[in-house]
């Protein structure tokens, strides 16, 4: 059976104000990748590249999403993987979609087009988001940088390859963020920083889950003394005697987790010294 496009039953919209792209075969030479919204080509990428052109086939070759820049050069937003394998297969031209947009919006339309896609990490997204200036991207840098740390735009899986403060869960401070609780973020990072400076292990997800939103679930805990909270009793042993007792009860995990963290919160960080 074969269908028509049919929007009978559709509102009209009315898109916005913005200059019509052009279709065209653009030289691969002239296509380049801006690396502060790309991702980096890692040995995984260039697997994908590989798979892609050892069973090449225009049939399967979206064209790519190019931005005309200075120099007569064209900014690759989408198809990276796609145009390198086509080089590999000794194609010097691929099909691409050109439109005329600003820097800023070539980052957000990589946002858009790869946001959604398992294919591109949070990082990735991140870090494009901040070229971008969106909003949510540069308020979670704001709250982390705000408590001497820095919000990773790619992620070590090695522990040796990373630093004191250095906070790589993007999809828990977007979250907090978002929900209005940066100052908690920064609050709870700042306690950390105090606490232990040289710690690599305290900004783990492990930790910084259950610490940042047990201080972001009262707006008080923001103002309480957190230093003497994790001082009081570290943050190790209060996770590993909520997960024993969660065990134990047979409730959730993460839940129980904050809710100890809060219990510290309430017990040890609101005494004034005599």
């Amino acid at each position: 059976m074969l269908r028509h496009i049919d929007i009978q039953n559709c509102e009209q919209v009315t898109p916005a104000d913005q200059p019509a792209p052009m279709l065209d075969w653009i030289p691969i030479s002239k296509i380049v990748m801006d690396d502060e919204y790309q991702r980096e080509l890692k040995p995984n990428n260039w697997a994908a590249i590989k798979r892609i052109a050892a069973d090449f086939h225009w049939s399967r070759f979206s064209p790519v999403l190019l931005a005309p820049i200075e120099g007569g050069l064209y900014s690759c937003i989408d198809g990276q993987h796609r145009t390198h394998a086509a080089a590999i297969c000794g194609f010097d031209r691929v099909p691409a979609m050109i439109t005329t947009v600003t820097k800023a919006e070539q980052a957000r339309a990589f946002v858009h087009v790869n946001g959604s896609q398992i294919r591109v990490s949070g990082h990735q997204v991140y870090r494009a988001a901040l070229a971008a200036r969106e909003p949510w991207a540069v308020s979670c840098r704001d709250a982390v940088e705000a408590a001497d740390c820095r919000l990773m735009m790619n992620n070590s899986t090695l522990a040796k390859d990373k630093k004191p403060g250095e906070v790589f869960c993007i999809a828990l401070i977007r979250k907090l963020v978002e929900a209005g609780k940066a100052g908690a973020v920064t609050a709870g990072l700042q306690a950390l920083r105090a606490y232990e400076p040289e710690k690599v292990a305290l900004y783990a997800d492990y930790v910084l889950t259950p610490w940042l939103t047990a201080v972001a679930s009262d707006p008080a805990f923001v103002n309480a003394d957190l230093v003497a909270v994790l001082r009081k009793r570290n943050p190790y042993q209060v996770i590993e005697a909520a997960e024993r007792y969660a065990g134990v009860e047979r409730l959730p995990t993460a839940p129980t987790k904050r809710q100890f963290f809060e219990r510290q919160i309430l017990e040890h960080g609101f005494t004034v010294a005599a």
